[in-house]
């Protein structure tokens, strides 16, 4: 969003731009729900794991797309 309107974004406004994006759906709602639901109980190990690797993968895809300037 930065690079494209050159503005920064607030938190909340952070988590809709990688839904708008294809970010992986499961994330956003995990971070969601950590962050603005009821229950903010810490994620299992086993899917910390999975997300880290869809959150990477997400973004190594982004960067490749951003011309470099």
């Amino acid at each position: 969003m930065t690079l494209r309107d050159g503005r920064l974004l607030t938190k909340g406004e952070a988590l809709e731009v990688p839904a708008e994006s294809g970010a992986p759906a499961e994330v956003v709602a995990d971070i969601h729900r950590r962050r603005y639901g009821a229950d903010p109980r810490p994620a299992s190990p086993k899917w910390r794991v999975q997300r880290g690797r869809l959150a990477r993968s997400f973004v190594r895809a982004g960067i490749e797309r951003t011309p470099a300037q």
